[in-house]
């Protein structure tokens, strides 16, 4: 090394022993199903298209490497950003085609691609009956153990209730009933949504929140935690029976694209024979009656080029029909034990979340007799700030009803299916997989690979978008004077020649002398603002993905002072013992402004997993130092202490309302920001001792403690960060 003050330095190095070479192992295996997933992301979209021309190069180039070791490396060494592809395929070559494909910017359907445009808040969405196909679930039987589990488990609840196998069903096994008969069709439905959202949990997207449509809420009472298996299979088999023995052959249904305002209008006239079934979307609705007044109306609407689709169904749900049966649902779901769900419910019957203890026989009589509120729940989660909704069923049916209602609301939403009808293989659910990945959404690719013996093998680095940024000095005055006579004119100006410019404009030069001064002035402050301009950075808020388990152990040391709101530490107190912490009280007080004070009492305590600071929350000003607030004040002192007893435990400053992470987000706390800012520099003079800045919502309620927890655990990679009602947020700063 050479220094720049003249002190040289020089070491000599002699090269490492060799390391013995280790076995060969044996080659990788492709995964189940033998669909390859090849993950890309980049920060910018030529950076994306450019990395997969890069790899598609390297991986027909030469001794190309295993395709299950190149997807692995994809999906455990690289970074995910914002602009994501995803290619799918069986082997190297088909994949390479694919990648270099999208690379030239050519259309192909092997490769998912899109921007992460939601935060990642996904709603499993259960639909009701007309998703099913003849045959759905039965590849994934064969190629996900995961799927497999769950189905066998949910053939074993409905074993008692039913006089037929659900595997043959699927199987189509002769003699076995098909799923014309509406109590094989709800029944084996069921099973498929509850193990399709045991795969996508198996792939690392669990829900934060779910919805079903109909009986669709039989699964989602389940993925939910409301029910448990055996009874969410006792409600869809007995209820189901009763429909195929008392109400099959009396009505029907029909699918109508118009809004349920629209439809009620045409129903006085049928007197009470039609009703209004479902509301899915802003323009679509379901009607449920006799089949005569059915048809009748379906021509009315046709005559009116309204469309108007029959549904395979002869009977009327959510219907006055339907009170025919209410003696005996209440009756034979009496057992129905509901329990408090651990994902939020929100309800088709009410429209709105729902303390799930109420989901008994009563509950699942509305379900069947009222009007499904589809479209009010979208409605409701998309205000709770849920971006993402994966329909969890054999084939989509409300992912248009979803987007519909999103693009009214004028709320940014994404909605993906899962299988779709003769494609239930795992290579269409990896599709769905990637579909809504690249939108923003969770996903284990790592759980694709496991059990291959995939390997790291060295593959492209990125593809960095490269700007040049070495000071020209051979350009004009002004950066924007493009046009030669636009830069002789500025430069008459800024030396202000009159006698040139009064030529140039044909003006009278004394009427032109006293305006020049001030046209330069104007003129240098204009590009001084623009040179500025382009110097200048924001900070901006981005949403986390994946957040890591919300699991803590050891002991937490949870400081505060006298002036701490006691409300606020007794819940964040609260939240770090549900998820594992054994939390230590420390309260400060001015005396302990002086850190040799401060040290003295720190070293009388047992050492600590790590140190979560509520000091921020005092604001008030003391005598010693009257214009910080005391948080701050004990802030530093803290940090400073902990060092000197030795102390090696970071340390998480919480603040509220400190940080506004976009135009919604009032600031309500700014005197709070001082800890922030203190935070930075914690974390470059200190970064074996920092932790990092929290700032939490007003109210620290369950889904807020749980994220705190997470985010806690240390394991993001982040040190500024914010919880909100949306997800955790990191701070970022960008051009």
């Amino acid at each position: 090394s050479f220094g720049i003050s003249g002190t040289n330095a020089h070491a000599v190095l002699e090269q490492a022993t060799p390391a013995e070479e280790p076995a060969p192992a044996a080659a990788a295996t492709l995964p189940a199903g033998g669909t390859l997933p090849w993950v890309l992301s980049a920060a910018a979209p030529a950076a994306l298209r450019e990395q997969a021309a890069n790899l598609a190069a390297h991986v027909t180039t030469g001794t190309a490497p295993h395709p299950a070791d190149v997807g692995h490396t994809l999906v455990t060494a690289r970074s995910v950003l914002d602009h994501r592809a995803v290619a799918l395929g069986s082997g190297t070559g088909e994949l390479a085609e694919a990648l270099a494909a999208f690379g030239a910017d050519e259309s192909t359907g092997q490769v998912v691609r899109g921007t992460a445009d939601t935060d990642g808040r996904t709603v499993f969405v259960f639909p009701g009956q007309g998703s099913q196909w003849t045959g759905m679930g039965a590849e994934l039987l064969d190629t996900s153990p995961a799927f497999a589990e769950r189905f066998h488990a949910c053939a074993a609840a409905l074993a008692p209730y039913t006089d037929w196998s659900l595997v043959d069903v699927v199987r189509q096994a002769d003699g076995a009933p098909t799923l014309d008969r509406v109590d094989v069709v709800q029944p084996a439905t069921w099973a498929v949504m509850v193990s399709l959202a045991e795969l996508w949990r198996a792939h690392g997207v669990t829900p934060d929140a779910v919805i079903g449509h109909s009986q669709g809420e039989i699964a989602a009472a389940v993925v939910s935690g409301a029910l448990t298996l055996d009874d969410g299979a006792r409600v869809v088999a007995l209820r189901s029976q009763a429909i195929r023995r008392v109400l099959a052959g009396a009505g029907g249904m029909m699918s109508v694209q118009v809004s349920a305002a629209e439809a009620e209008k045409y129903l006085p006239a049928y007197e009470g024979a039609v009703s209004v079934a479902a509301v899915n979307g802003p323009h679509s609705v379901v009607l449920a009656g006799t089949p005569d007044a059915l048809d009748a109306l379906q021509a009315e609407f046709t005559s009116r080029d309204l469309r108007a689709r029959r549904i395979a169904v002869d009977y009327a749900s959510h219907s006055a029909q339907v009170e025919h049966i209410e003696a005996e649902l209440l009756d034979v779901l009496g057992a129905v034990a509901p329990r408090a769900a651990h994902v939020p419910f929100h309800s088709t019957v009410t429209g709105g979340t729902l303390d799930t203890t109420g989901l008994d026989a009563a509950y699942w009589y509305r379900n069947l007799r009222g009007t499904v509120r589809f479209e009010e729940g979208v409605r409701a989660l998309l205000e709770a700030e849920h971006t993402l909704f994966v329909e969890i069923s054999p084939h989509p049916v409300l992912t248009m009803a979803v987007q519909a209602t999103a693009e009214a609301t004028g709320r940014p939403a994404a909605a993906v299916g899962t299988l779709r009808r003769e494609q239930g293989d795992l290579a269409r659910f990896l599709t769905s997989l990637a579909e809504q990945w690249v939108r923003g959404g969770r996903a284990d690719w790592s759980a694709v690979y496991a059990g291959t013996g995939a390997r790291r093998t060295p593959l492209p680095t990125y593809a960095f978008q490269r700007e040049h940024l070495w000071a020209v000095g051979s350009r004009p005055q002004g950066s924007g004077d493009k046009d030669p006579a636009d830069a002789e004119f500025w430069a008459e100006v800024e030396q202000e020649d009159a006698e040139s410019l009064a030529s140039r404009l044909e003006l009278d030069r004394d009427a032109l002398a006293p305006v020049l001064p001030a046209l330069s002035t104007w003129r240098r402050r204009r590009r001084d603002r623009s040179t500025v301009g382009s110097w200048r950075y924001r900070a901006t808020w981005k949403p986390l993905g994946k957040l890591p388990a919300a699991t803590l152990d050891g002991t937490w040391l949870l400081v505060t002072t006298d002036g701490t709101d006691r409300t606020y530490a007794a819940a964040v107190a609260e939240h770090l013992a549900a998820h594992g912490a054994r939390t230590l009280p420390l309260t400060l007080n001015t005396a302990d402004a002086d850190r040799a004070v401060l040290a003295d009492r720190l070293r009388d305590l047992p050492e600590p997993t790590a140190v979560v600071s509520l000091l921020a929350d005092d604001e008030s000003t003391g005598a010693v130092h009257p214009v910080l607030t005391t948080g701050l004040a004990l802030s530093l002192t803290l940090v400073q202490a902990l060092g000197d007893a030795g102390m090696e435990a970071p340390v998480w400053a919480l603040t509220r309302g400190a940080v506004s992470t976009g135009r919604a987000d009032r600031l309500t706390r700014p005197a709070q920001a001082l800890v922030q800012g203190l935070g930075w520099t914690a974390a470059l003079e200190h970064p074996d001792r920092w932790g990092g800045t929290v700032d939490l919502p007003e109210t620290l309620d369950r889904r807020a403690g749980e994220r705190l927890a997470a985010v806690l655990s240390g394991t993001t990679g982040e040190d500024q960060l914010a919880v909100r009602a949306s997800g955790v947020l990191a701070r970022r700063v960008l051009p």
